[in-house]
């Protein structure tokens, strides 16, 4: 049997928002305590949170009115085979490049996905996560697009920082972004099969999403 690897942050109030965005927010609208001999009750929650916080997926309509929504993608587009592009010492302010990129190409060209792995994951929930974090070079993903790449995933909040060209180049394109993952450091091999399903939200921007890598 296949071993699923975790790589979505968990879901709760203290789950870093994009900052100047609300924060998660759960209650409970009842409680299984709550029975009595003569009504039953059971433990149902709300919850409400921005959908680009967390681990989440960018659909192309996030920047373009005219893009495709969440609901539009087509979930292959969201599981299937990818490469792992490990550059663990990627610090604060560096860009992934076409040269980090280059050597990956034929695989990248194979599985049409790419999983970036920089070791930001380990800044999660600390104040500097959102800063100053490395980027996508626009350049890399107009390879990444040449190459037929149609997911990028991502261990930071964004690819990129203000004014968001890559994410312009890569949504422009069709590509979808997958941001915030974690645990990429325990996937053994450089190509494995990822999935990273967002819900059925009609007509909207993003979605949380559950990925997983799924390994023999």
């Amino acid at each position: 049997m296949p071993s699923l690897i975790d790589l979505a942050h968990p879901i709760h109030p203290g789950t870093a928002p994009w900052p100047g965005t609300p924060s998660v927010e759960t209650r409970f609208l009842d409680r299984a305590a709550a029975t009595r001999p003569d009504e039953r009750h059971s433990n149902s929650t709300r919850f409400a949170m921005n959908v680009h916080c967390g681990t989440h997926l960018d659909a192309p309509f996030h920047f373009f009115d005219t893009g495709k929504t969440v609901d539009q993608i087509p979930l292959s587009q969201t599981f299937g085979p990818a490469t792992l592009v490990r550059l663990p010492q990627r610090g604060a302010g560096q860009a992934v490049t076409v040269d980090d990129l280059r050597p990956h190409e034929a695989s990248l060209r194979k599985t049409r996905k790419l999983i970036l792995q920089t070791g930001w994951s380990a800044r999660w929930l600390q104040h500097d996560f959102f800063e100053a974090h490395p980027d996508l070079s626009v350049e890399a993903a107009r390879f990444c697009v040449a190459c037929g790449v149609e997911l990028v995933g991502v261990e930071t909040p964004s690819v990129d920082h203000a004014p968001h060209d890559t994410h312009l180049e890569l949504l422009g394109n069709n590509v979808v972004i997958v941001e915030c993952l974690r645990g990429l450091e325990q996937v053994p091999h450089n190509e494995f099969l990822f999935a990273a399903i967002p819900l059925n939200l009609a007509g909207r921007d993003g979605s949380p999403v559950r990925a997983v890598a799924i390994v023999e």
